[in-house]
């Protein structure tokens, strides 16, 4: 006996709900499936770095329409800047900002940046690190160890906070400093006879406290929101060279990312490092000022001993880097850059 295979009968209505469900579904999942966390972390607070975080906040999540949220972790939430380019290597912190010192762990050619007598000035530094040449050849250095920079700026001209005034060279002798971590740094302070500690944030206002060290090298923009004035009340304004700040990410997570969402955070990174150039000169110079108000003092160099500052520093990159062939030649990328870009 032959059996028949009947199909069951399906509704009209019924057909045209499983016809409309398939329509959409293809569609509906894969959106929810692209919700984006992201964590940004820097250690820094009511900085240059905060502006730039928050101002990229908003245009992301503006132009993803929901999809992307970005949650910004400032004052070392996250960790201290070596953990923080840790965590971006590793995949665990999509986006961080440390300064250029801190990621001379990563590559030593970002010693470069830290040295005296490059820059005039932060919007002369900006128009340095946007040149085709210098973008081409130095902030591919780190996409081998799974970090993409994805911008940089700078936030203040280098200072020195010291518990007792530092008026002259003289002055110099002896003491000990925190410094941010580079070669670089060390090195400006040997030659002027005092020694640099390489420490992290964090541990440098209780490192004061104690008297392990005599002064911290570092900006006013960071002197001033973390009340270094309550035991090193005096700052030298030296500005000899300036504190750069690179947007990094997670690299093999931005590049796993969905196009149009990876092509927004690259947008809206650039957008963000255009507005933090204005903002990081007059929130340096608020800060200046407020450091005054909070009853701090503000020291400089008589003409004769900046002119001899600038002397023991001219020389120092060249020295510094000369056993180096790659940092050297970043080295000269990057002076080529502030020759191209200088203003008369």
């Amino acid at each position: 006996m032959k059996i028949s295979r009947r199909r069951p009968h399906v509704q009209p209505k019924l057909a045209a709900l499983i016809v409309a469900l398939a329509a959409v579904l293809p569609f509906a999942l894969p959106a929810a499936a692209q919700q984006i966390t992201i964590k940004e972390g820097h250690a820094t607070i009511k900085s240059g770095q905060d502006h730039w975080a928050l101002t990229m906040k908003a245009g992301v999540e503006k132009r993803s329409g929901g999809r992307v949220t970005i949650n910004v972790f400032p004052g070392g939430q996250l960790g201290q800047q070596t953990q923080l380019v840790q965590g971006a290597q590793l995949g665990t912190i999509e986006l961080v900002q440390v300064a250029t010192e801190f990621m001379t762990v990563v590559d030593p050619r970002f010693d470069i940046f830290s040295a005296p007598g490059v820059f005039d000035g932060v919007e002369h530094a900006d128009r340095a690190f946007h040149d085709p040449v210098f973008q081409k050849e130095v902030l591919s250095i780190t996409e081998q160890k799974n970090i993409k920079i994805i911008g940089i700026s700078c936030e203040s001209l280098a200072d020195y906070a010291t518990r007792e005034p530092i008026r002259t060279l003289a002055d110099f002798q002896g003491k000990k400093f925190r410094v941010l971590g580079s070669k670089m740094e060390v090195e400006i302070l040997r030659r002027v006879g005092a020694t640099g500690v390489p420490m992290q944030l964090g541990e440098a206002l209780p490192a004061l406290q104690q008297r392990a060290i005599d002064g911290v090298r570092a900006g006013i923009v960071v002197f001033v929101p973390f009340k270094f004035v309550t035991v090193a009340p005096n700052v030298l304004r030296s500005g000899e060279s300036i504190i750069c700040v690179p947007k990094l990410a997670s690299k093999r997570w931005l590049d796993g990312l969905p196009g149009e969402i990876r092509t927004v955070i690259l947008e809206e990174s650039a957008k963000a490092e255009k507005a933090n150039v204005v903002y990081n000169i007059t929130n340096m110079g608020s800060m200046y000022a407020a450091w005054k108000a909070q009853g701090g003092a503000l020291h400089e160099f008589s003409a004769a001993d900046k002119a001899e500052f600038r002397k023991r520093l001219a020389t120092a990159g060249d020295e510094l880097f000369k056993g180096s062939p790659e940092v050297m030649r970043a080295y000269q990328v990057l002076k080529a850059a502030a020759d191209r870009t200088r203003k008369p």
